[in-house]
């Protein structure tokens, strides 16, 4: 999933931070200061990593670019929600798709003059071919296809063979990184190849990394039906992947679910995902990461979906009034589903 970068809320946040510590004489801590802006202390540490990144690129501190994305992709170190640090570096470089076109062209020059100063530079090359793929659905737009012009579509596709070009060099450098593996598939539903061709990028990725998890999302998206896949496809695909040597077990079809619920308005009933496994794939996770008030939402929210009254209102009860906005939209709906798990 693409990342922006909104000024507007991150200046919004601010300002709730400040009225929250001008409230009286006590002073909020920035775990109640988080919760309060609908987040928990993880997010807030993995915003605060993509906005370095994003300041770095933006000053052409390509120097310390590199050794934050190199400490990423030797280390696989990864946040307190079981995320990778070398995911959030890449995901830094979303950039909104209403920002005016001389925004985009100097982003365009910020990638040119970092492969420039590092020409062997793995992030440099997956970070451009990124920002490719961007451009090019930018230039589609978000009509229908017959309402798309040639020119549009001329100039989509060639920003994605731009995106290749730049993949196909990054493959021949020294350096291999997991979160090529993961742009080449996005590139791959870009494209439209067959599901042959995704089947080989998706195992050479997997042989080199078997827990990135951008892999499986990637994945998902490709065999949904509205892109190269059948029913049933991606949700098989995920199964599958349970059984991986080395790989994240229930964990990672959770996090599979947890990512594709947002294209389904009655996830449980429009798919062939199994909730018991989903269950159990959370279950894991909340023993791995504890800390995480992102993944205990996103729990609730899909048992609320899979209408689970009992795991729902237990979930609520540990929530408490500890709600991650992104999971629920707004609080209107984490208090209605509240109430209907207390029935």
């Amino acid at each position: 999933m693409l990342v922006s970068i909104r000024p507007i809320a991150k200046i919004a946040a601010l300002l709730l931070l400040g009225l929250l510590s001008s409230c009286g004489d006590k002073e909020v801590s920035p775990e109640k200061a988080a919760i309060a802006a609908g987040k928990d202390l993880i997010i807030v540490a993995i915003e605060k990593y993509r906005l370095q990144v994003r300041a770095d690129f933006s000053s052409r501190n390509f120097a310390a670019l590199e050794e934050t994305a190199e400490h990423a992709r030797v280390s696989k170190e990864r946040f307190k929600d079981g995320t990778w640090k070398l995911a959030h570096f890449h995901d830094a470089f979303g950039y909104p798709m209403d920002a005016p076109e001389a925004a985009w062209l100097e982003q365009e020059k910020g990638h040119r003059e970092w492969i420039t100063a590092y020409p062997e530079s793995i992030a440099a090359h997956v970070a451009q071919a990124e920002f490719l793929i961007q451009y090019g659905w930018l230039a589609r737009g978000t009509a229908f296809i017959n309402e798309v012009s040639e020119e549009a579509l001329r100039l989509q596709k060639e920003r994605f063979a731009m995106a290749r070009t730049v993949l196909e060099k990054a493959a021949a450098l020294p350096k291999r990184s997991p979160a090529y593996g993961a742009k080449l598939m996005d590139l791959a539903l870009a494209q439209e190849w067959t599901k042959p061709e995704f089947a080989v990028i998706f195992e050479e990725a997997k042989a080199l990394e078997p827990q990135y998890i951008k892999h499986d999302l990637a994945q998902a998206r490709f065999l949904m039906p509205r892109y190269q896949g059948s029913e049933g496809d991606w949700e098989a695909a995920a199964e599958k992947e349970i059984l991986r040597e080395g790989g994240l077990g229930e964990e990672s079809y959770a996090r599979v679910m947890m990512d594709q619920r947002g294209y389904y308005d009655d996830f449980f009933a429009e798919t062939k995902a199994s909730w018991s496994i989903t269950q159990s794939g959370f279950e894991l996770m909340r023993k791995r990461y504890p800390e995480s008030l992102e993944i205990l939402n996103a729990y609730c929210r899909l048992a609320c979906i899979a209408e689970d009254r009992a795991t729902a209102r237990r979930l609520f009860i540990e929530i408490d009034n500890r709600v991650t906005l992104s999971q629920w939209g707004e609080r209107k709906r984490f208090n209605l589903l509240r109430r209907w798990s207390e029935q």
